[in-house]
């Protein structure tokens, strides 16, 4: 098979380079070469490598299903993998996913929501069960009680680093950074790149960091098209630089999200607009550096994990924005997307590739979470956490190396913002709560007593609820089952204190470069991205 090297002896410009390296990617579904003898690995620490990618669907990836995205990498990562059929985020949406996966604990129990929000530009009022993120200009953050996965893998003797985006604190003064949550680099953006502020007198333009150090701003200094193209450099240059060492990398291209983007070379690839180049321009990244691995000799001794934080943004689609309808992702046949708990929303595609290690052309029908990458990571690294210390997740090593494994997760919880929507049980799901399938063109929250069941391996669209016995012999079996787990998880989860509330307009990120407005502190905006 045909294979272009990131790395040449003699370089062309970039542009070409990345044309070349494309051409190869259009030509065949296999420009990496894949060994798969399964063989014990040398180092009983692992490198490891998460990316997570921005609103992507389950409708977005060849080997899911979709019609028009060619994603030749993704693919052949999920034949010589294991494709994961039943993989959950913890909620739908950027900052509360992303808190989760990184914390392995839902997201209300690390203070990842909101439950009040301005109304009509000045009053606050009760804001239950909403779907929101954290803004430029929110003073919240991952709190230093909670233990997250940089910091755990750095004391296991990993070199941690995050490269894209980061999204779940800024602080006054910067004290939920990357920096300071346990990464030992960080090359990317604070939050998503947002779009271009104007003048920033409002708003300051979403600035690219190295460290704690502005390098400039997006939209004004920064080529915001060109990002995972800037992205990608450093994820190699940090391989080349660490590969005697072990090391973990979270790799978060934002090309996906809203206002999509993607470089010159990639710029009208795909059938789907400028979404379906920037998932076509990730794919091909992720093809760039399991070369680099292979080059190395690190491939074997390297675990790479692919997913996405949360559903499509659908509501591009239906209403009016300043941003294309071919924005959005899509999931395929699953009802809902981001910002609803319908299988839409939450059930994300996800693949697991280790050559050697993990068997390949595997297909998990267990029920996992995105909030078991850290136990799971932990468990490999061989890196305990303090006694008693809570998790919510669970590992997944039985699942990632035997096939006959079955979840350690009896029950799923779906939470919203404060509030328990929904729950799953094996292959059933209770809708506890439900409110519309797409946000911010979306009705009031609406309570199902008894709870709506679907069985989501029967009823992949959620169209059906069962009614009873008739339907399903496991229904009053099932129903007893969820109605117990929904009540004790209410009971159980300690809620911490929300952080999305408060905003201040002097706590985004203005300096060094623009003036800091006066302080103005008032409750959040409701509502995310």
């Amino acid at each position: 098979s045909v294979r272009i090297s990131p790395h040449m002896a003699s370089t062309p410009p970039l542009l070409l380079k990345i044309a070349l390296s494309f051409l190869c990617y259009l030509l065949t579904s296999q420009c990496l070469s894949f060994s798969f003898a399964v063989v014990e690995a040398a180092d009983p620490r692992p490198n490891v490598i998460v990316i997570l990618a921005d609103d992507v669907g389950w409708g977005d990836v060849g080997a899911y299903g979709s019609p028009s995205i060619k994603t030749p990498v993704l693919d052949g990562m999920i034949r010589e993998g294991l494709k994961f059929n039943y993989l959950y985020t913890a909620q739908p949406i950027c900052t509360p996913a992303r808190g989760a996966m990184l914390s392995g604990r839902q997201p209300v129990r690390v203070g990842m929501y909101q439950n009040i929000q301005q109304v009509n530009g000045s009053s606050c009022q009760d804001a239950p069960g909403q779907s929101s993120v954290l803004w430029w200009n929110s003073v919240g953050g991952l709190q230093n009680d909670t233990l997250l996965l940089p910091q755990m893998m750095s004391r296991g003797g990993y070199h941690t680093a995050l490269v894209g985006k980061w999204h779940v604190g800024i602080g006054r003064h910067y004290e939920y950074l990357p920096m300071q949550k346990g990464f030992n680099e960080f090359y990317g953006t604070p939050l998503w790149h947002m779009t271009d502020m104007g003048d920033e007198k409002e708003a300051p333009d979403v600035p690219l960091m190295e460290g704690n150090k502005i390098l400039g701003r997006l939209y004004k200094d920064i080529d915001t098209s060109e990002l995972t193209q800037m992205y990608l450099a450093r994820v190699l240059s940090i391989i080349d630089a660490h590969k005697s060492d072990p090391f973990f990398i979270y790799y978060a291209p934002d090309g996906t999200h809203e206002p999509t983007y993607a470089s010159k070379a990639f710029q009208n690839t795909s059938a789907r607009g400028v979404y379906g180049d920037a998932m076509q321009e990730m794919d091909w990244s992720i093809g760039q550096i399991l070369n680099k691995l292979k080059d190395l000799n690190l491939d074997k001794n390297t675990l790479v994990f692919w997913s996405s934080d949360n559903g499509p943004a659908l509501y591009t689609r239906s209403i009016p924005t300043m941003w294309s309808k071919l924005q959005a992702g899509s999931a395929g046949p699953l009802k809902g997307g981001k910002g609803t708990t319908w299988e839409g929303g939450i059930r994300m595609p996800g693949v697991a590739y280790w050559p050697g290690r993990i068997e390949p052309n595997r297909v998990s029908y267990e029920p996992c979470s995105l909030l078991d990458i850290m136990p799971t990571l932990l468990e490999l690294a061989n890196v305990s956490l303090p006694n008693g210390y809570v998790l919510d997740g669970v590992s997944m090593t039985n699942i990632l190396f035997n096939s006959s494994s079955k979840s350690r997760h009896e029950f799923l919880y779906h939470w919203r913002g404060d509030t328990l929507y929904a729950v799953t049980y094996g292959h059933y799901k209770a809708h506890f709560w439900t409110q519309g399938d797409q946000m911010y063109t979306i009705p009031e929250m609406q309570q199902h007593n008894p709870p709506l069941i679907f069985n989501v391996m029967n009823d992949v669209s959620e169209q059906f609820p069962l009614a009873g016995p008739q339907d399903d012999p496991q229904y009053a079996t099932v129903l007893a089952a969820v109605s117990q787990a929904y009540q004790r998880e209410i009971a159980s989860m300690v809620k911490a204190k929300p952080q999305f509330n408060i905003c201040d307009d002097a706590a985004g990120m203005w300096s060094p470069d623009l003036p800091t407005p006066p302080s103005k502190v008032t409750c959040c905006v409701g509502g995310g991205n």
